[in-house]
């Protein structure tokens, strides 16, 4: 199938793939010229892909020195997580009337299979599998794009920045009965305390994230 997505839109995203996969490492200088090159393009659909990633936070423009992978750290991965707990909680203030009951039950039955599949076996795949069940089910429910756009952006450049900043695995039991309470929250219609669960969650999230032991 022939793409008809815009020439800048695809150089963007083989752009940050590379990025990503760690192919272009943090501090990795980017030549549009030689883009350009490589694609068989002119340099006007690079500059725009270029602008893109430097919007969604992944390169940077430096003045009369080109262009360059973001260098991450911790305070950025805070500055990062900070944004989220922003906009998933704002996710759950706006979708928590409109979820099904039984998608809600549903989640919470594959969480809890893939739980108790690592209680018994040590297996921890199903449990990384569900991770992102209980927020990609806010995000469907929230009924805005612009929301949902952003913080999947967001979990990019987070799950880029672990890769670089942490070394730790993560926390797949811990957060655990932190999803599941927002779930009985959810399902409980409780506005108030289905927010205060997933700011917890995140906060929690961020603290396990950047601990040292």
């Amino acid at each position: 199938m022939i793409d008809t997505t815009p020439l800048h839109e695809q150089i963007e995203r083989e752009l940050r793939q590379e990025i990503l996969s760690g192919r272009l490492p943090p501090g990795a200088r980017l030549s549009i010229d030689e883009l350009a090159q490589q694609w068989q393009v002119s340099s006007t659909p690079v500059r725009d892909a270029v602008r893109m990633l430097e919007w969604k936070g992944f390169v940077e423009v430096l003045p009369r020195r080109g262009v360059r992978v973001v260098t991450l750290d911790a305070a950025a991965l805070r500055d990062l997580f900070n944004i989220r707990v922003a906009l998933e909680c704002l996710a759950v203030e706006l979708a928590w009337p409109h979820i099904p009951l039984e998608e809600i039950d549903d989640t919470l039955d594959q969480l809890r299979h893939a739980y108790h599949q690592r209680q018994e076996t040590g297996e921890r795949h199903l449990l990384a599998e569900v991770d992102t069940t209980v927020h990609d089910l806010v995000l469907r429910h929230c009924g805005n794009s612009y929301l949902t756009n952003d913080v999947h952006g967001l979990m990019d450049l987070i799950e880029w920045a672990r890769s670089y900043v942490v070394r730790l695995p993560h926390s797949y039991e811990d957060a655990y009965p932190e999803h599941v309470a927002i779930l009985e929250a959810l399902r409980s219609r409780d506005r108030s305390r289905g927010v205060e669960a997933m700011c917890t969650h995140l906060r929690n999230a961020l603290a396990r994230t950047l601990r040292t032991d």
